[in-house]
């Protein structure tokens, strides 16, 4: 045994290096049949220049894309000079195939990639709304969103527009937001250098008539009245005697002395509060997991050190009543151990749920009587015009709102909170009709007073002929 030698026979690899050795052979004899091709065709470009015993070949190639109009190079051998020559044009041929491929790609592919793009720039939440703005309008023009991009022309857009509008009924806020998607797509196209300014498709010639004017909706639906008001904070106190835990409803109540948005007041911390004020710079926002942009998917809430707008920013006087319930809160949280970085708003060690808000106000709303469901959003309205209509003015309301325009505190915030009796009187008043010193009174009004012609509350609705859509 021990004079026997032993030797271990391992798997051939003689093919698998032949078959490497081929295919690298055919990847030189491919290259060099290409090269050959080249110089057969634009080879006559090369020049030799020669003097003495100065020599060198050069080529000089007339480039519009490249700064100085041509592309030069000088070489000391024809090998290299035909080196230089073979790459460039090798180059070009990879880049009108890249451009052809580009001239192929339609709407829809563009506004994907544009997407993919915008998803790192923006909130998910806004992806999102973008994805549904598109679903909504134009998933259903196939024949537009599967044209070419680079073929699309100002017509095309006229056409997809006007179809929209005159076979859908749309505001014209939503009409803004979808044109949006049109006039964000080809420049992202600009900017990629797809393809030039001059050559952007994109304009708005529709039938603005058939497009509906956002109007101001009665105050009745916008606001609450004082009566509704004192309904609403009665049922919170009922509901917080049988659950004295639930910091939920004094949010809502603390809600109707602040007027912010729900976001904010949820993301309140206790250190936000100091020297009788409240300080609002962070709001509580969706969490969307977008990397489908087809299917986004909710996964949560979250505390982010932002708001809504860099006005936003703010801090608000607090009143007696918003003190005395942020004492309850302080109390509670003692008492039960929430906590979670110092937040206000805590229930099982965690945020809470900015809807939670919305379904408290939209129950407590249908168990007292005849008041209509108005959400949340609507107790910051009522805060907001009650500030303006008791005399401060509107530039100190749309700061206290954290509002960047005073023009968005009057057109969608600036609401009557009296009920219709309490307006009839104030008119009457305001026309000098002494003999009316109450709400009761009104039904003793002559019948001379009930002919008055009184004066419309709310501005007459814009013309849509002179309704300007920007974009």
């Amino acid at each position: 045994m021990s004079g026997i030698n032993y030797y271990y026979t391992f798997p051939c690899n003689s093919h698998a290096n032949a078959f490497m050795i081929n295919s690298t052979g055919v990847l030189e004899s491919t290259e060099e049949m290409k090269k050959t091709e080249i110089l057969e065709k634009y080879g006559d470009v090369i020049k030799h220049y020669r003097t003495g015993e100065d020599s060198y070949y050069y080529f000089r190639i007339p480039d519009k894309t490249i700064k100085g109009g041509a592309f030069r190079r000088k070489k000391k051998s024809r090998e290299q000079i035909e080196d230089a020559l073979y790459k460039y044009y090798l180059a070009k041929e990879k880049e009108e195939k890249e451009s052809s491929s580009k001239d192929k790609t339609t709407f829809e592919q563009l506004f994907y990639e544009f997407m993919e793009h915008k998803k790192e720039k923006v909130s998910a939440g806004t992806i999102r709304r973008m994805m549904i703005d598109w679903k909504k309008y134009y998933n259903t023009k196939q024949d537009f969103i599967h044209k070419p991009y680079k073929k699309i022309t100002p017509i095309d857009i006229d056409d997809f527009l006007n179809g929209i509008v005159n076979t859908t009924e749309i505001k014209d806020k939503a009409f803004c937001n979808m044109c949006g998607i049109l006039k964000q797509t080809f420049n992202y196209a600009v900017s990629a250098r797809y393809i030039s300014g001059n050559e952007n498709p994109y304009r708005v010639e529709v039938n603005k008539k058939k497009i509906i004017p956002t109007r101001k909706k009665p105050s009745e639906e916008e606001v609450y009245n004082a009566e509704e008001t004192q309904k609403l904070i009665t049922e919170m106190k009922r509901r917080l005697q049988n659950n004295p835990a639930n910091t939920s409803l004094l949010a809502i109540m603390l809600e109707f002395e602040l007027g912010t948005r729900r976001g904010e007041i949820l993301a309140v911390k206790d250190s936000d509060i100091a020297n009788g004020e409240i300080h609002i710079h962070r709001q509580i926002v969706d969490v969307y997991d977008v990397s489908d942009l087809n299917n986004a998917k909710l996964k949560g809430y979250k505390a982010v050190e932002y708001t809504k707008s860099d006005a936003g920013d703010r801090y608000i006087p607090l009143t007696h009543k918003a003190m005395q319930y942020i004492k309850q809160i302080r109390q509670i949280n003692s008492e039960t151990g929430e906590y979670y970085q110092d937040f206000l708003f805590v229930q099982d060690g965690y945020l809470i749920n900015p809807n939670k808000l919305y379904n408290i106000i939209k129950d407590a709303c249908k168990r007292c009587i005849n008041i209509p469901v108005k959400g949340t959003h609507r107790i910051r309205k009522t805060v907001i015009s009650t500030l303006i209509n008791n005399g401060v003015p509107i530039s100190t309301a749309s700061e206290l709102a954290g509002h960047v325009d005073e023009r968005t505190t009057i057109k969608n915030y600036l609401f009557d909170t009296d009920k219709e009796k309490e307006k009839k009187v104030s008119i009457l008043k305001a026309l000098g009709d002494t003999t009316i010193s109450s709400e009761s009174e009104i039904e003793t009004v002559t019948n001379r007073d009930k002919n008055i012609i009184l004066f419309p509350i709310n501005k007459k609705a814009g013309n849509p002929y002179n309704k300007r859509i920007s974009h």
